[in-house]
């Protein structure tokens, strides 16, 4: 099978204008504005060649799921293919890993409407499709991104275009629904990706192209910080508390960034 390359590489990506410019910001981050209050550096590149989509990332911190538009793939940390699982059906987006199970968004994906969006949930030691969730009463077009925070599950919508408000819908552990949230923000095509990034009560939210942005927990319109990548994003994943990996469809890589936190 195929084998990931992992090299270094310098780049930066940057969100929004509030506060100072910390004191560790390095000369080739001189970019950086001074009133800039987060930085993406891009630390690593993992190579993942596919003819299916990149769509979906997840991680447990010693191997990192990789979902393309109807396949799962499993690579080690050092970019060694482990396995791959079956090719199903149905448009499959973001995904996240739970105790040794792999929640992924599944939909019709139709730009007129489809009540086909469910969850899939396989294990993540032998990839195996093991439950489903009939999500279709929430969604319209496309369940895009989903993440796990504080035992519930959270599904974004995806849509064709970008003349829809972003939408995230709460789940319990069981995906009975809670509670949908409308933010006042038209993501590109809406959203692909969303992690909770600890630490920070703020959710990183991905679209289509290169647009992102970052909310509070509750999801307040007026806590949002939006920054564009220099590449077209997908889905992301947290490796550690420093660490996101982050999909780029386009180049077909998988990016390691550090986050850099700074002061409001």
């Amino acid at each position: 099978m195929k084998h990931l390359l992992l090299t270094t590489i310098v780049a930066v990506v940057l969100v929004g204008c509030r506060s100072p410019k910390p004191p560790d910001i390095s000369i080739q981050d001189a970019v950086v504005e001074a009133a800039d209050p987060l930085v993406f550096r891009v630390t690593g590149r993992l190579q993942i060649p596919t003819d299916d989509g990149q769509q979906g990332v997840a991680t447990d911190g010693k191997f990192v799921y990789v979902q393309n538009t109807q396949q799962l793939f499993k690579y080690d940390l050092n970019g060694k293919l482990v396995m791959a699982g079956p090719k199903l059906m149905l448009h499959h987006g973001g995904i996240v890993h739970v105790k040794g199970l792999v929640y992924a968004a599944v939909s019709g994906c139709d730009s007129n409407g489809t009540n086909q969006h469910r969850v899939h949930v396989y294990n993540a030691q032998s990839l195996t499709l093991v439950d489903k969730h009939d999500i279709g009463a929430h969604f319209t077009v496309c369940a895009g991104g989903i993440t796990h925070h504080k035992g519930h599950f959270f599904v974004a919508e995806s849509f064709f275009d970008d003349e829809h408000l972003d939408k995230i819908v709460e789940f319990d552990a069981s995906f009975q629904h809670i509670k949908d949230y409308r933010i006042e923000f038209k993501s590109p095509y809406g959203i692909q990706g969303l992690e909770y990034l600890p630490g920070t009560d703020q959710f990183q939210i991905h679209s289509h192209g290169k647009v992102f942005y970052r909310i509070n927990g509750r999801f307040e319109s007026h806590s949002l910080i939006s920054g564009q990548a220099n590449f077209e994003l997908q889905d992301l994943a947290r490796l550690d508390a420093n660490t996101l990996i982050v999909n780029n469809r386009q180049a077909q890589t998988l990016e390691f960034v550090k986050i850099a936190r700074y002061p409001d």
